[in-house]
């Protein structure tokens, strides 16, 4: 997926709403329908929990092994906390 497109949908969602599941199957899906994907409501729902756990900020660390796993660079996850603005 496009880390530029995922960064435009999440700042997209007010932080007042980082826990409304309506909110975040909506941007979930619009992430997904971006880059020619459709879930399934398993993957939906597990995607709106990883979501949640993330936003609760308990997950960074967990959340940064993951993307280092699947084959995301440190200058890559620089590269999305810049863009984030969190320098």
């Amino acid at each position: 997926m496009d880390v530029n497109t995922i960064i435009k949908i999440v700042k997209g969602i007010p932080k007042d709403k980082w826990n409304d599941e309506k909110t975040i199957r909506k941007a979930i899906k619009e992430a997904g329908k971006a880059h020619g994907k459709t879930f399934s409501e398993a993957e939906l729902s597990k995607y709106v929990q990883q979501f949640r756990s993330f936003s609760k900020g308990g997950g960074i660390l967990s959340l940064m092994s993951k993307l280092l796993q699947s084959g995301i660079t440190k200058g890559q996850i620089d590269e999305i906390k810049r863009k984030m603005g969190n320098k």
